[in-house]
């Protein structure tokens, strides 16, 4: 296993589960990156979309992170919070498309249209620029360092083991295996699952294949803010959020920078963070900055994850591109990746997001 992400890791607790033997090798620390930084809020799916062809490993995601969540709490690690999540509606024009999805019926689960005087009931301090929102009762957050953590603490009392090297070469093995090269230290395995998010596309372009992916930048900003904590995560504009997360801090992301390898934090994206934050929330404009993290999300070429075997025999296994979804997708691509390396064929259908739609 290479990379100590929380689908790395995730592949890791399945296959140790079914009784495979994993050594992880991860240059920093496990969830040193993405999976450690992320939001982890889990927001329900609205509706499944049959053209996407992401919609059944989502799903099954989703479901994967309910039962690692039970299965985490049985030894009294507690990973989950159930939390409902509204988004906002902040032109008219949202506001219709939302309004249209309620009474369509098409969404499932507790999904409800809340007008602007209704908010009040889960939120009273939500600016007047704000139409309306649709409250989702079925979404979930999560601390993705902390998962990600567990996860492998599972996998190393069933023993697994960390490496901490990076890697500087895969090499095929004949028809047996696969080697692995850190620089001081080889190491032979059945199959090698990648899973090292932006940095996938590099290191495995010295086994001479071509996964194009890249990093995003995305930037949260932690703040101090007054008054009570917000009893729902809040979502508009697109993609810019806010919750109040166990740590006392109200968490307001996010930006999506195609800035290379930079994982340093800026003042530009901190002041834009807090102004859209503070658009729809007035109360925001008094809160003080706690902390600021950037992280490195890895993004296919055609923005959909990747998941399967370089070549026939599933000796080496590509598990990456989640974006900003790749803590719900965490779990699924691990479980994906876990069966391919193991020579299953999955639970849900991977056939159209593996690696051989870009040599095609």
């Amino acid at each position: 296993m290479i990379g100590g992400g929380i689908a790395g890791c995730s592949a890791a607790y399945f296959l140790v589960k079914d009784g495979h033997s994993v050594t992880l090798i991860e240059k920093d620390a496990v969830a040193a990156h993405a999976s450690g930084f992320a939001f982890g809020v889990l927001l329900p799916r609205l509706f499944d979309d049959p053209a996407d062809p992401a919609a059944e490993l989502t799903r099954h995601s989703m479901e994967l992170h309910m039962e690692i969540a039970a299965d985490l709490a049985e030894s009294g690690e507690r990973v989950r919070r159930e939390k409902a999540a509204v988004l906002l509606a902040d032109d008219e024009r949202t506001a219709g498309q939302y309004r249209a999805l309620y009474r369509s019926g098409a969404a499932a689960g507790d999904v409800r249209w809340l007008e602007y005087g209704e908010l009040s009931h889960v939120e009273a301090r939500v600016s007047p620029v704000v139409r309306g929102g649709l409250y989702l009762g079925g979404a979930a957050e999560i601390d993705p360092h902390r998962f990600t953590n567990a996860l492998w603490s599972v996998a190393e009392r069933q023993g697994a083991r960390l490496v901490n090297a990076e890697v500087t070469s895969i090499a095929a093995d004949g028809k047996h295996g696969v080697t692995v090269n850190t620089g001081t230290e080889s190491y032979h395995a059945a199959s090698v699952i990648v899973a090292a998010g932006p940095w996938t596309g590099k290191l495995l372009a010295r086994h001479g294949a071509t996964v194009p992916v890249e990093p995003l930048k995305g930037q949260i900003v932690r703040l101090k803010a007054p008054g009570p904590e917000l009893r729902v995560s809040l979502w508009w504009g697109g993609g810019d959020y806010a919750s109040s997360k166990p740590d006392g801090l109200l968490w307001c992301g996010t930006t999506e920078e195609p800035v290379g390898f930079n994982e340093q934090p800026d003042d530009a994206a901190r002041d834009g963070i807090i102004s859209s934050a503070s658009r729809v929330m007035p109360f925001l404009e008094a809160a003080t900055v706690a902390r600021q993290t950037a992280c490195l999300r890895p993004v296919s070429a055609d923005g959909l994850p990747i998941i399967g075997a370089l070549d026939g025999d599933g000796r080496v296994v590509v598990a990456t591109g989640g974006g900003r979804n790749g803590i719900v997708l965490g779990p699924g691509l691990g479980r994906a990746a876990a069966d391919i390396a193991s020579g299953r064929e999955p639970a849900f259908d991977v056939s159209r997001l593996g690696p051989s739609r870009f040599s095609a």
